[in-house]
């Protein structure tokens, strides 16, 4: 298994962990979450928290930013969009000096800062670099769930959602980012890179999911601002174009992004 060095710029010196949320043209769900967010992880000193914002010049971004600006709280800001998936990759080619990376969709919301500490511990204590929380419906083609010394469950999937996605430092240098074909869909992309931390030993299946944490968030679940009707989609439900990469068994690609963005501190 080759691994490729991040870079080593964070936010700040001390933070060890990265929370992201990323978003696009939903001001209203950013600002109904973010304070809440920046309040609940004030004690966890080994954390940052930055806003990736997906295209300043699509509608209602901008008012994103100002409401980002006014909570103190730093963002990565590209001109142009270009999906979720290349918005995360901006960030880790850019801010790639932290152990842990958690990435949030925008209409999470966080109601136990332990949603971080936990999943740091959990990995740590098991060697599983890459966990996935969301609604427990999204999961599909399950596997046996196994047990942790306290008695906590994780479950195992073929298929999930990334509503709350956490990786190490690791297994990003190992399988890289995620692929820019998406930027065309301007979402998906996730279970392909899921998939490639687990065909990388780093994780027991694609989607990981502590039981227990669920009831650190809230699933609000809203209709995507992006709907690509006419995408192909395989059984699995997700994109075919991201079953036909998944076949390809790709082990690593460069976090790649055409609009890399700036960085805006608070």
């Amino acid at each position: 298994m080759s691994t490729r060095a991040l870079n080593r710029e964070k936010l700040s010196g001390g933070a060890d962990a990265l929370i992201v949320v990323t978003t696009c043209s939903r001001p209203d769900l950013l600002k109904r979450h973010l304070a809440g967010l920046r309040d609940k992880i004030r004690d966890l000193e080994c954390a940052d928290l930055l806003v990736a914002i997906d295209g300043l010049s699509v509608p209602g971004n901008q008012e994103s930013l100002e409401a980002v600006r006014a909570l103190g709280v730093g963002a990565l800001v590209a001109e142009h969009s270009e999906g979720v998936g290349v918005s995360k990759n901006r960030v880790v080619g850019q801010l790639g000096g932290y152990s842990h990376y958690f990435f949030l969709d925008d209409d999470v919301e966080v109601l136990s800062p332990t949603l971080f500490s936990d999943h740091m511990e959990i990995s740590g204590s098991t060697g599983i670099h890459h966990f996935s929380l969301h609604d427990d419906s999204r999961l599909a083609q399950e596997m046996p769930s196994s047990e942790l010394p306290d008695g906590r469950m994780i479950r195992h999937a073929m298929y999930g959602g990334a509503a709350v996605n956490y990786f190490t430092a690791h297994a990003l240098e190992c399988v890289g980012g995620w692929h820019p074909a998406f930027a065309k869909l301007r979402r998906g992309g996730h279970t392909e890179h899921s998939y490639r931390v687990f065909r990388a030993g780093l994780a027991p299946a694609p989607f990981n999911f502590v039981e227990a944490l669920a009831e650190t968030c809230a699933w609000h679940n809203p209709p995507s601002v992006v709907s690509p009707k006419t995408a192909e989609v395989a059984d699995t439900g997700v994109f075919q174009l991201e079953e036909d990469l998944m076949a390809q068994e790709i082990d690593w690609h460069p976090f790649s992004a055409s609009h890399p963005g700036t960085l805006v501190a608070h």
